[in-house]
């Protein structure tokens, strides 16, 4: 009688996890690569397969940039960014912040400040926060979450969009955490 109770209860657990099918199995984040930046200040797990741009800003400063596009499990697609912005060579300009994060949002009008809060990586200070915005084409909720940190005048910026459902995509959780700043 014990036997024919276990083996019931196994059969059972193995029903439900077939209906919920890949529900069940949590997805595995993308394979990632270390990157070091070139001069030994930061290093990041960025997603295999990324794409890499360095672009001059109008304040005759540098932005590199490595973005990684995926689709998720219905289609859509999802995107982390690791952006390096530094300041025009001899600035001594100093970066909020608080300011970082006003301007961010202000490139996505009808947003939502869902949380922000201070943070910071070793020496540098930052912010994290996340807006809410509609997606393109009907979509539904997206989800844009940020980490900026400041030291020494370089920007570090850490961008995930996601669908609403996504948010806590394996992927993205890895990203939004991956960065390490040395010096």
């Amino acid at each position: 009688m014990k036997i024919q109770r276990r083996f019931c209860g196994i059969a059972a657990v193995l029903i439900a996890v077939a209906a919920l099918g890949p529900a069940a199995a949590r997805a595995q984040p993308a394979a990632t690569e270390r990157i070091t930046g070139e001069d030994g200040r930061y290093s990041i797990d960025m997603p295999k397969g990324y794409t890499s741009t360095t672009s001059p800003r109008p304040d005759g400063g540098t932005m590199r940039q490595r973005s990684y596009i995926w689709k998720d499990s219905v289609g859509q697609y999802n995107a982390v960014d690791f952006a390096i912005i530094d300041p025009p060579a001899g600035s001594t300009k100093h970066i909020d912040p608080w300011e970082a994060q006003r301007q961010l949002q202000a490139r996505y009008p009808n947003s939502a400040l869902g949380q922000s809060r201070e943070i910071q990586l070793g020496a540098a200070k930052g912010m994290s926060f996340a807006i809410t915005v509609n997606g393109p084409r009907g979509q539904g909720l997206h989800v844009i979450a940020f980490k900026i940190y400041v030291l020494e005048g370089r920007i570090y910026e850490l961008i995930a969009e996601t669908r609403l459902e996504d948010r806590d995509d394996p992927t993205v959780v890895a990203f939004m955490n991956a960065l390490r700043i040395i010096r």
